[in-house]
């Protein structure tokens, strides 16, 4: 089950790929697993020797993640490691750039290069990196960073305005278990993966007949954004009869 190299990535392969020295028709992978021969046939696992983690029952490179982050317009430098967020793993990315960034074009961004699994659920902006008093990135001030919650947007709560916004709400809160949720808030910075990403798509096929492509939600990741990617011809959505009429005002 060997893939043939890293998409539109040379280097990569050349370095990761490698002639077997057993028969030099076939290739070999450089896992980066660690490990050392105890007896003929035998191999004891010693762990890894680079930074790969895993999340969500994906082993993931957080360098392959903080490549494609640098690729991307203004963003001179690039962190991604994993942390807690009520008992899950997910991923936090911390971008350094002097520029105001939309969150959701640098998903849409890296969704033309990594797999959704690898997209992280967290994105921090900095003009420069904490650093420790001998010059080394400062990991923990990093994590602390995202656990104040500080960088968060979309925090104003604004109500559903119609029978589609309101059943999508309703799916959203049900599987982010948070309430209440605005129309507006961002699926990815409320608590939000690729696994829940899943089950929201399967939910919203099975309760309104549609089918949401995965990404579509990096495109528009906001219930009011899903709703009218939705209320598209191209999904064939029928408001009922029974929606619920759109309010002159919302609290802010």
């Amino acid at each position: 089950a060997l893939a043939s190299g890293y998409h539109n990535q040379p280097e990569m392969t050349q370095e990761k790929f490698k002639p077997s020295f057993l028969d030099e028709t076939k290739t070999l992978f450089r896992t980066g697993d660690l490990g050392k021969q105890t007896a003929p046939g035998i191999i004891e696992f010693m762990g890894r020797k680079d930074n790969q983690v895993k999340v969500n029952g994906y082993r993931i490179d957080p360098g392959e993640i903080e490549y494609q982050l640098t690729r991307y317009a203004s963003i001179e430098r690039a962190i991604v490691f994993p942390i807690q967020v009520n008992n899950q793993t997910q991923l936090s990315a911390y971008c350094q750039t002097d520029k105001t960034l939309e969150i959701a074009e640098i998903r849409e961004f890296l969704a033309k290069f990594l797999p959704v699994y690898m997209i992280p659920s967290y994105f921090i902006f900095l003009k420069q990196f904490l650093l420790t008093r001998h010059g080394k990135l400062d990991l923990h001030s990093l994590r602390e960073l995202r656990e104040t919650g500080k960088y968060l947007v979309n925090s104003n709560y604004v109500a559903p305005r119609n029978h589609l916004e309101s059943n999508l709400v309703s799916i959203w809160e049900k599987i982010l278990s948070k309430h209440p949720i605005g129309i507006f808030d961002n699926f990815f910075e409320i608590g939000g993966h690729s696994l829940l990403l899943s089950r929201v798509v399967t939910q919203v096929h099975k309760e309104l007949n549609v089918s949401v492509k995965l990404a579509d939600f990096f495109k528009v990741p906001t219930v009011a954004g899903l709703a009218t990617l939705i209320s598209q011809t191209q999904y064939n959505y029928q408001e009922p009869i029974s929606a619920i009429p759109p309010q002159k005002s919302y609290p802010m």
